[in-house]
C-alpha cells in the first residue's frame, strides 16, 4: 500500500437521488478512506466515509436537512450510499434526538449508540442486547459530563417466557445509588391472569396486586389491592376556581371490562 496521500475519484462515481454527488478517496500510511457525498432533490445533503485501519473496516453515515439540523438517512438511502463505498461493515448511522446529536451503529444483537448534548455538555452512551430463547431485552444507559466524570444512567431489563413477564428498571445518580426503580411480574395461565408491581420514586413507595379472569372474550373480571393509595390534600382555594380532578383513593378496587367493539 503507497504511503503519503493519493486522492482519487470523481463525480460520475456516486449517484445519490440522480441529484448533484461527488466522492474521493485516499491512502493515508497503513489506512483507506473512501467517502461520498450528494445533495437529493428536496435539498438534503448525505454524505458516508468508509475508513479501513489495519485491516478493519468502520463506515459512518448521516445527512443534513437545507436548514442545517441533522437527519437520519432513511434505510432505502442507507443502502443506497453503501453500494457506492467498499466493505460497508460496522454502520455507524448519523442519529439526532432532540438537543443532542450522535452515532448509532446498526449491528442487530447488541448495539450501541452515544450522543452529545450541547446545552448540558453531556455524552449519552446507549447499549441494548437481546436473547431468543428465553426472551430476555436489556438496555442501559450512561452519561458522562464534560469532564468525562460519571452524573448517572439506567437499566431496564425485560424478560418473557410460557406466558410469564418480568420488566425491571432503575435509574442511579452519579455515586450508583437508585433514585427510580421499579419492579412488574405478570402471568396468564388460560383464562386467569394475575400481576403484582412496585414502584419507589424518592422515599416514597407504590404497590400494587391484582387478579383477572377472562369470563368471555368480551367481559373481563378484576380484582386490585392498592395498599398505599393515599387520598390527595384538599385543592387550595383560587380564584377563578378550577375543580379538581377525580382521585379514587381506594385501597381494593372490583373492575369489570366489557369490550362491546
Amino acid at each position: 500500500m503507497q504511503s503519503g496521500i493519493v486522492f482519487g475519484g470523481h463525480s460520475l462515481d456516486a449517484v445519490i437521488d440522480n441529484s448533484l454527488s461527488c466522492c474521493g478517496k485516499y491512502t493515508l500510511r497503513n489506512t483507506q478512506h473512501h467517502s461520498v457525498a450528494g445533495l437529493t432533490s428536496d435539498g438534503c445533503v448525505l454524505f458516508a466515509v468508509n475508513c479501513q485501519i489495519g485491516g478493519r473496516c468502520c463506515t459512518a453515515m448521516g445527512g443534513y436537512d437545507p436548514m442545517g439540523e441533522p437527519i437520519v438517512p432513511t434505510l432505502a438511502q442507507q443502502t443506497l450510499l453503501k453500494t457506492r463505498l467498499p466493505n460497508a461493515d460496522n454502520l455507524m448511522v448519523w442519529d439526532a434526538k432532540p438537543g443532542s446529536i450522535g452515532l448509532k451503529m446498526n449491528g442487530a444483537n447488541p448495539n450501541a449508540s452515544v450522543y452529545f448534548n450541547a446545552l448540558k455538555k453531556e455524552l449519552n452512551f446507549h447499549i441494548n442486547a437481546s436473547l431468543a430463547d428465553p426472551d430476555i431485552k436489556a438496555h442501559t444507559s450512561l452519561t458522562v459530563d464534560k469532564d468525562l466524570k460519571f452524573a448517572g444512567g439506567s437499566l431496564d431489563v425485560e424478560a418473557a417466557a410460557r406466558g410469564f413477564k418480568a420488566i425491571a428498571s432503575t435509574d442511579f445518580d452519579n455515586k450508583l445509588r437508585a433514585t427510580n426503580s421499579s419492579l412488574q411480574l405478570s402471568a396468564t395461565h388460560n383464562r386467569y391472569s394475575g400481576s403484582a408491581s412496585v414502584k419507589t420514586n424518592g422515599k416514597e413507595t407504590t404497590r400494587e396486586l391484582g387478579l383477572g379472569f377472562q369470563a368471555t372474550k368480551e367481559v373481563k373480571i378484576s380484582v386490585v389491592w392498592l395498599p398505599d393509595n393515599k387520598p390527595q390534600p384538599a385543592p387550595k382555594l383560587e380564584f377563578p376556581f378550577k375543580p379538581a380532578s377525580f382521585h379514587d383513593a381506594s385501597k381494593f378496587r372490583i373492575e369489570l371490562k366489557i369490550d362491546l367493539w
